[in-house]
Formats: structure tokens, sequence, C-alpha cells
């Protein structure tokens, strides 16, 4: 489970202290497929960098899978970034002097099994329909292909849990509802994801959403009814 116990994020401005996350506490079962929604500035992403360890709360405590990521060291909260969760950009952020293959393969130089590299990355650039493409460079395949390849990326460690920050923002119709096919079939692999969205179309296609507002979750759209009464929150 992902568990926040009224967490709490500033950031400072000069002499001004921004409250962008105020005393949040929900829970989130394994193997579901959640949407954070709500308006720019509402505290979406900020929550979702915590949940990452991106960020650290002022106060509260985060728990995932059994693990206070809270309480790790630096050097203890990469390490368990790295094998423990996925995290896809809205950005892709594919590093350009790289092929899509080896980009896929960065993550596995800082796992602790690093045999059949190639393969393993190769087999996952196939999961998502670039295996014809491993070779290439980046700035030379479309923004869906780029966001299939750091799904592709995420996955590199096989993490059981997937964050995703606005994955479809840049890019059109067609290719987010291909991501977000992608995202269905991997929550019915038992991956248990959570995605910053502001498209409510796309939303309403998870178990459940969370609304925010004001750095605050308020009383949202529903969930898709085939996930009612899935007890969040």
């Amino acid at each position: 489970m992902i568990k926040t116990e009224n967490i709490e994020k500033y950031f400072t401005n000069g002499n001004e202290w921004n409250h962008v996350v105020k005393n949040i506490s929900l829970a989130i079962p394994l193997t579901s497929f959640t949407a954070i929604t709500g308006k720019s500035g509402s505290g979406k992403s900020t929550l979702l960098n915590l949940l990452c360890g991106i960020d650290q709360p002022f106060k509260g405590r985060i728990h995932i899978n059994g693990n206070d990521i809270t309480s790790f060291s630096k050097r203890k909260l990469t390490k368990w970034r790295n094998a423990e969760i996925g995290i896809v950009f809205q950005s892709f952020h594919l590093l350009p002097s790289l092929t899509l293959i080896e980009n896929v393969m960065l993550p596995m130089e800082f796992s602790s099994n690093k045999k059949n590299k190639k393969s393993r990355a190769a087999g996952l650039l196939q999961k998502v329909g670039l295996e014809n493409k491993a070779n290439m460079f980046p700035d030379y395949v479309s923004g869906g292909e780029k966001q299939r390849a750091a799904i592709a990326r995420a996955l590199a460690n096989d993490p059981p849990v997937l964050f995703a920050d606005e994955p479809t923002g840049n890019l059109d119709t067609e290719n987010a509802a291909h991501i977000m096919e992608l995202f269905l079939a991997l929550k019915n692999e038992n991956k248990t994801i959570v995605m910053v969205t502001h498209d409510l179309e796309l939303a309403g296609k998870t178990d459940k959403i969370i609304h925010m507002k004001d750095g605050q979750i308020i009383e949202g759209p529903a969930a898709a009814p085939r996930a009612r009464g899935a007890g969040f929150i």
C-alpha cells in the first residue's frame, strides 16, 4: 500500500512561504490505477514528487510497501527509488545521445542485477511496440514513441509501483489513448500506477480519482463505474 500521514510541503520565495501540500492523508491499494487531478497549481505534481521521494515533506510520513521513505538517507532513497519504483515524466527525459535501447538499459547500470541488460531492454521495447526502433535516437522518433520508450525505461528494473506525471500532456489524442492502453495493461499485470493528469476523460478510465485544489484533497469527479467501492481515502 501507498500511505501518507498528514504530509505538508512548503516552498519559500524570498521571505514568503507557499503552502503547497496541506495535511494530506491518503491510502492507495496495491495493484490499482489511481489518477490525481486538479488545476495548475493545485499541488498534484508536488504530491507525486513527495510520493516518489524526489521531494521531502516538511512534516508527515510516507509509507510505500512497508517502507517509511521519509526516514531514508539520500543514498538509501536513491537506491530504493531505482529498485522499487518507476517514474514517467511529461517531457520524457530521454538522453538524446543514447539510442532508445541504451536509454532503457541505463537504470540497470545501478541495479544489483546487471545480467542480460540488452536482452531485457529489447524485451521491454517490444512490450511497448518499439522493437523496430531500438537503435534509433530520441530525436528521430515521434513524441508518442518517446513516451513509450520512457515507460520501458521506467520498467527497466521491474518495479512494483509506477508513477507518471502528466504522461500524455505533450501528446495528441491518439497517442494519449495508446499510452493509457499501455498503463491499463500494466495494471492488469499487477503494477500499482499513480498518474497525475489534468485530463478528466483519461482519469475516468482509472480505478479511482483523487481531486486536488489549493494543496488539499477535495470531493472530485467520480471514479469509473467499474471501480466504485475500491476503498480509497
